[in-house]
């Protein structure tokens, strides 16, 4: 639970603007270093700092304490309310990094050692860092045998990285989010200790993989959604609202039972569509996903040799906040408009005096009474 909310903080929050304005030069990082730019990047932004002595100090080891602030500030959580308390006896509320501590204890960034030691000057090693990123990076789609392949790829080291980290760690390789300091580029070095730099270098892959899949997410929902599905004719398209014509015939299946012998004004159904409604370009007008909710207006029960019965209703949509949007309005239905397995327009029946019952899974084919407009970009259905 709490990695799914360090994922959603992250796609909200992380790219929060920072303290100062001009760019930090450190007296012991010159542009050709190889992690002068994230150094950078991370100084303006006021994730990282330097010391007083103008000096970056870019091969000292990271510790625990430091790594919490850090990782914090990148994730923008520096103010996010603490949920659990921790007391231990090497670190306390007066430590300058207890507060960064105590909230990477409650986002599981770290774990304590034990009940009663954090060990806050301890150092941090690289697959701790690691297992961090690939946690809280989107990785589920990349398989077992494309991270291993990766890992053995990349690293001459490969062999000696225990088989429980080899996924992890390929993980990371193929997100390419891993600090390769020169000249070990080709070396792992999993159990080592995470220098300033390398830590550095870390968080800004960080946030350039997060920021990668924040646009997209923004891009998706800027889109129309693409799909298959039944193809609707003769729709009208007005930049991102499609107008579905008064006729147009849809095909729902209903979930339960309803008769124009045995149904009742005011009974309640369910049902879906089909199949996803689209357009010739494939954009989802209507999702097989959505609830329908029926209600039963009115029936009139099959009088031999003088009518067929017959049934109104109207359907309802199920939106994101379970409130009801009516999207086909009322509808009428005969025996004779009952077709299943097959679409087609109705066709009157000569015999009369037919009921007519829709069970369960069963197709109904049902016409819009009225125009329907749908925003394909955001699925909103308008009456």
């Amino acid at each position: 639970m709490k990695k799914i909310f360090i994922t959603i903080s992250l796609i909200s929050v992380i790219f929060s603007v920072y303290g100062n304005v001009f760019a930090m030069e450190f007296n012991d990082i010159p542009h050709g270093f190889w992690a002068y730019k994230q150094i950078d990047k991370l100084t303006d932004e006021g994730i990282i700092s330097g010391y007083p002595d103008g000096n970056f100090l870019p091969s000292k080891l990271v510790t625990r304490a430091e790594y919490a602030a850090m990782v914090i500030k990148a994730i923008g959580q520096s103010d996010r309310p603490v949920d659990v308390m921790y007391s231990f006896e090497d670190i306390d509320v007066n430590h300058w990094a207890w507060p960064y501590v105590v909230r990477a204890l409650n986002l599981d960034i770290l774990k304590p050692v034990s009940d009663s030691y954090f060990y806050p000057d301890d150092y941090i090693t690289r697959s701790e860092v690691i297992t961090f990123l690939v946690n809280i990076l989107k990785s589920e789609n990349i398989t077992k045998k494309e991270a291993i392949t990766a890992l053995q790829n990349a690293y001459a080291d490969f062999d000696d990285i225990p088989d429980w980290f080899k996924v992890t760690a390929g993980k990371a390789e193929v997100l390419n989010v891993i600090a390769k300091e020169p000249p070990r580029e080709n070396y792992l070095d999993y159990d080592k200790y995470v220098t300033r730099a390398q830590m550095a270098v870390f968080l800004a892959n960080l946030k350039r993989e997060t920021d990668s899949y924040i646009q997209e997410k923004i891009m998706q929902e800027k889109s129309p959604k693409i799909g298959e599905g039944i193809i609707i004719e003769n729709v009208i398209a007005n930049g991102d609202v499609v107008t579905l014509p008064a006729k147009t015939v849809l095909p729902i299946t209903i979930i339960g039972q309803i008769s124009s012998k045995d149904s009742n004004p005011g009974e309640m159904f369910q049902a879906r569509f089909v199949n996803n409604i689209v357009d010739y370009e494939h954009h989802i007008l209507l999702s097989k996903d959505i609830i329908l909710i029926g209600k039963i207006l009115d029936t009139t029960k099959a009088v031999n040799f003088v009518r067929n019965g017959d049934m109104v209703f109207e359907l309802s949509a199920v939106n994101n906040e379970n409130n009801l949007t009516k999207i086909l309005g009322v509808a009428e239905y005969e025996a004779s408009n009952i077709e299943a397995n097959k679409f087609k327009k109705a066709v009157k029946s000569i015999t009369k005096g037919r009921d007519f019952t829709v069970k369960d899974g069963q197709i109904l084919y049902i016409r819009l009474f009225r125009p329907l407009r749908v925003n394909i970009v955001t699925g909103e259905v308008f009456d």
